[in-house]
């Protein structure tokens, strides 16, 4: 799950973060999210979409009607996590930067990567007590 590493890197950059993890009833809330984020230059997170297929399909037309509607903050960027599914809306990845998070192969690769995520030198530095 790519969030924590979203939310370090939105807290480095002075960026406010929305989110909501869809799921049935949570349109409502994925569109003030996008619309809070349009509007203060922050970034929309939308997690587990692949719960919300319905809603992903009228993105790309919301987010039209948004550019032509508000004056949207440059610093707006809209992430959206998502498992493969057949029937993602293909109009959407067409207009989406994707990146792809695999897990690692292996016991041995699997703590590795977990560890160098989970421990880094910004977190050892943020420890204020002696002890650990």
């Amino acid at each position: 799950d790519p969030t924590a590493t979203l939310e370090d890197l939105a807290k480095r950059k002075g960026v406010p973060v929305f989110q909501v993890s869809m799921g049935e009833g949570q349109e409502p809330h994925a569109r003030r999210c996008i619309e809070n984020a349009i509007r203060e230059g922050g970034w929309a997170l939308l997690q587990n979409c692949h719960l919300g297929l319905g809603f992903m399909a009228l993105i790309p037309e919301l987010l039209e009607k948004y550019f032509e509607e508000i004056e949207v903050n440059p610093a707006f960027r809209l992430f959206i996590t998502c498992e493969p599914h057949d029937e993602f809306p293909i109009s959407l990845l067409q207009m989406s930067i994707k990146v792809t998070q695999e897990a690692p192969q292996g016991l041995k690769a699997g703590l590795l990567r977990s560890f160098s995520t989970l421990v880094d030198r910004d977190r050892l530095e943020r420890i204020d007590s002696q002890q650990y």
